[in-house]
């Protein structure tokens, strides 16, 4: 998923988030060495979090990469908290992150009679 609206995650080798971003990453640079499809996560955003890390969230500066990619959970991994990711493996439905996005679901939701 490349779409710049569809987050994606890349983790290290114990599930934790090394990095987030609406870019393509990580990036293939040689194509031809990668046998297959290279295994991109697309990120949903459910979060569980413990008490103590709501609370110390606001108090923590905004960051550069946080502002960058208007992605909140930036700010945990630049200052140098972890992030665990559970991967599941079934697709999950197109969402619903622009205008466009909103229009497609209204569509579709007229169409079924939902609305």
């Amino acid at each position: 998923p490349a779409a710049a609206t569809t987050v994606k995650v890349v983790c290290d080798q114990g599930g934790l988030a090394l990095y987030f971003s609406r870019a393509a990453i990580p990036y293939v640079r040689d194509a031809d060495g990668v046998s297959g499809a290279f295994p991109y996560l697309r990120h949903i955003g459910i979060y569980a979090y413990r008490v103590a890390a709501l609370k110390r969230y606001p108090q923590l500066a905004a960051t550069p990469l946080e502002q960058a990619e208007k992605l909140e959970q930036l700010r945990f991994l630049e200052h140098g908290l972890r992030i665990a990711v559970g991967v599941v493996n079934e697709a999950p439905p197109p969402g619903v992150d622009c205008e466009e996005d909103l229009q497609r679901v209204e569509a579709f939701l007229r169409g079924a009679g939902a609305v």
